[in-house]
């Protein structure tokens, strides 16, 4: 038996690549037209984004986050604090530390602006079985690992 991709499995990869980038590409606008809607950078989405999923975090932890580096997230955060999307707490177990939180309102607003992508993702998948899904989130969860991989490669080697 030969391991050689045939004809239709060739295809099917290829016309997985194609998709894949397409549903990239069409992410990165959806991201950037909320962002616009909301009077934002796409980048202070992503931070938001990031501190709705983790809950809090120091600058520290946003710049791990989203990539940037801690002077940008500092100017980054300076932006979303004037706009009164976050709030900047000190810890009470140490003042120097400083915790940053998204504010509860501006979270709702947030929540609407994205809540026709999730009603309509939730209504794609509810037509795959439990076996499927798993399968997606496998799949999902292997090409974040491959994309962080890849990240990492081109941030320590310039991008050879």
């Amino acid at each position: 038996m030969s391991r050689r991709p045939s004809g239709d499995r060739k295809e099917l990869l290829r016309r997985l690549a194609e998709a894949a980038e397409r549903s990239s590409a069409d992410g990165i606008l959806f991201h950037q037209a909320v962002a616009d809607g909301l009077g934002l950078h796409v980048t202070d989405l992503r931070c938001l984004s990031v501190l709705r999923r983790i809950g809090e975090g120091t600058a520290g932890d946003l710049a791990r986050h989203t990539g940037l580096s801690t002077g940008a997230v500092t100017r980054m955060l300076d932006r979303l604090e004037s706009a009164g999307f976050i709030r900047r707490e000190h810890d009470t177990a140490d003042r120097r530390r400083v915790i940053v939180r998204v504010e509860p309102s501006r979270a709702l607003e947030l929540e609407r602006a994205y809540r026709g992508m999730s009603q309509g993702f939730a209504e794609v998948l509810s037509g795959y079985t439990d076996a499927e899904l798993r399968t997606f989130l496998d799949l999902f969860d292997r090409l974040h690992e491959l994309s962080q991989a890849q990240l990492e490669r081109l941030r320590s080697r310039g991008g050879d």
